[in-house]
């Protein structure tokens, strides 16, 4: 639909924008960046950055053309579903974003806090569901741009694959988590504005009747014109289950909490989750639905967002499409880069190679692990397309994977019975029995173990039910059982600065703050 030439342009364009903004903001701020600042944003951030933050961090390249894919194949209640699935868990985690900061005031990771309150194999295994559940959205999202642009541009999808992270892996890198809140505001600003054209053009070009009258002669109509649709509800409770994984497991979100102000906390989520619902609802609709009904012939209903978006306005309607979906990559993509890079250095190499490492070889670590994995991303998401997994595949698939943890983290944060043996093998098994339901549904319900048997709605359904089922049985009953009480004050003074000169001021004012109080006494 557009040369190739322009997909280039685009990712040069957007690319050279964020790093001048960063280096602006670096400049006028006048302070030099240390590891504390690059790790947690100074722990500073208002409601307003924070929200806008959550919404481009939960808004994937999937939350652009799955959701509208879903629109596009279960009618009228795909947009509900997919939007209404990923949007509770955000909403929850406003609970549990502010017991962390009660608890760990200051803690860098939600690993870190884990570390210390059970032992370290499970500090060990948490971290590899966080790191998987990184890997795997990060790999979706590049994924996902990647497909977009060759689709619309005829790019390289291999050579797409690699440039997309290049853009917002430069200015992770010299900003680090602040940069990635700054540039969340504007491309939060921007995916709203395109999203407005695309339905203002939707409702102007064509109306509801047309709309209305296609899904209804499709084949079935009740399924396409109703809430009742039996493959959009078992799509609903994936989509559910999956992304409790998506959000609990994700240290992106846990980090925007700990930069986050006390006050702005809660506040952030539920206004950023409230906020977010609109997207991939509205998207789902007037590209997804409208498609449907239109009946816009579509090579698969992973594209038809950005097809339809081609058929409403030609070539500005694909350069629209792009821009926002670039919006949407770069946002997900820097915030799980510096989830990502915040695990290895806070809990792999601070916790067990270097503990006694200084603010400044802690800055230097972050900046090589940022590059290094944002370079390497590019190459996991050719892989997963090289073997033939799709986006979809890969979406409902996720919670499966990642989701045997949600359960035994919540608890860890908020349960002071939680138990070492609970959550250990409540996580681990979880995933077992999740994945072995998994497969024996697939070889059940459609006779082989395949690609495509596995990305059957049922044998996902099943997949991603039983890790819960079986992850929150054990975490809860091993606690009942042993009857263990942990004493959540012992942790408040376990978590450091990364800044040797902040540390040091902390104890200093401990001291006077605790002479002062036998003072008074």
């Amino acid at each position: 639909m557009l040369s190739s030439s322009v997909g280039y342009l685009l990712l040069f364009v957007f690319g050279i924008f964020f790093v001048s903004i960063t280096l602006f903001m670096q400049r006028r701020k006048k302070q030099s960046m240390t590891a504390e600042q690059y790790s947690t944003a100074g722990r500073s951030m208002g409601v307003g950055l924070t929200s806008a933050s959550i919404i481009a961090a939960w808004t994937w390249a999937a939350t652009l053309m799955m959701s509208s894919a879903t629109g596009y194949q279960y009618g009228i209640s795909g947009p509900y579903w997919y939007a209404a699935g990923a949007c509770i868990q955000v909403l929850l985690f406003a609970i549990v974003a502010i017991t962390l900061k009660r608890r760990a005031p200051n803690a860098h990771t939600f690993l870190e806090f884990i570390g210390q309150r059970f032992d370290q194999k499970n500090h060990r295994l948490i971290m590899i569901f966080a790191l998987m559940t990184n890997i795997l959205v990060t790999a979706m999202v590049i994924l996902g741009g990647a497909i977009a642009l060759n689709s619309l541009t005829g790019m390289n999808l291999f050579i797409a694959a690699f440039l997309i992270p290049l853009t917002f892996t430069i200015y992770t890198m010299i900003g680090g988590l602040k940069a990635s809140f700054i540039a969340d505001y504007f491309n939060t600003v921007m995916i709203f504005v395109i999203l407005t054209i695309f339905a203002v053009v939707v409702y102007t070009k064509f109306g509801i009747t047309p709309i209305y009258e296609g899904l209804r002669d499709l084949p079935p109509s009740s399924s396409m014109l109703t809430m009742a649709s039996v493959s959009g509800l078992f799509f609903g409770m994936i989509n559910i289950i999956g992304n409790f994984g998506a959000v609990f497991v994700d240290q992106a979100y846990w980090q925007r909490a700990i930069a986050s102000k006390d006050s702005a906390t809660s506040k952030a989520y539920i206004f950023g989750g409230l906020a977010w619902f609109s997207i991939p609802f509205a998207i789902a609709t007037f590209l997804g639905v409208s498609a449907a009904g239109l009946g816009i012939n579509v090579g698969s209903p992973d594209s038809v967002a950005p097809e339809m978006a081609a058929h409403l306005l030609g070539s500005v309607g694909s350069i629209l499409f792009l821009a926002m979906l670039f919006m949407a990559v770069m946002s997900t993509g820097a915030a799980e880069l510096t989830a990502i890079t915040n695990i290895i250095v806070t809990d792999i190499y601070r916790h067990s190679i270097n503990p006694k490492a200084s603010s400044q070889k802690l800055l230097n670590v972050s900046r090589k692990v940022t590059l290094s994995f944002g370079l390497m991303m590019g190459l996991i998401s050719i892989l997963l397309f090289y073997v033939g997994i799709s986006l979809s595949f890969v979406y409902m698939a996720m919670g499966i994977f990642v989701s045997g943890a949600v359960i035994p983290v919540t608890l860890g944060l908020m349960w002071k019975k939680a138990t070492n043996t609970g959550t250990f093998y409540g996580a681990l098994f979880g995933f077992v029995f999740g994945v072995t339901a998994w497969m024996t549904s697939a070889q059940l319900l459609v006779g082989e173990i395949t690609v495509n048997s596995l990305g059957q709605l049922q044998p996902m359904f099943f997949g991603n039910i039983t890790v819960f089922l079986v992850s929150g049985l054990i975490s809860v009953g091993h606690g009942l059982i042993a009857n263990e009480e942990f004493d959540f004050d012992t942790l408040k003074d376990k978590f450091r600065s990364f800044d040797d000169e902040v540390e040091v001021e902390e104890i200093e004012e401990e001291e006077e703050f605790d002479y002062a109080g036998r003072a008074a006494k």
